[in-house]
């Protein structure tokens, strides 16, 4: 009588985990559909109606008056050869 009813629970618990599973898969589908569903509302792929970018007054006036950045160079001047120097034995 001991070995039924422990079977008995093993069985019982091995279907309140099936059920358990079932349950965390559907919400997690449920879940991912309603992300999907909020990413395609708050960001959609076209805007809908057309409208021209014009900078910040700040940018503009900046660059009417110079840009406050110095040039750099990222290289050595194109006049000086570069050092090389190669030799066989």
């Amino acid at each position: 009588m001991g070995d039924m009813q422990e079977s008995s629970r093993i069985v019982a618990g091995r279907e309140r985990a099936a059920v358990a599973k079932r349950l965390v898969a559907f919400a997690a589908v449920g879940g991912f559909a309603a992300v999907l569903v909020l990413a395609r509302t708050a960001h959609p792929g076209a805007v809908a109606t057309s409208s021209t970018l014009s900078p910040p007054a700040a940018l503009v006036s900046q660059v009417e008056a110079g840009s406050s950045l110095s040039g750099g160079s990222i290289g050595p001047a194109a006049a000086s050869a570069p050092s090389v120097s190669t030799s066989t034995s």
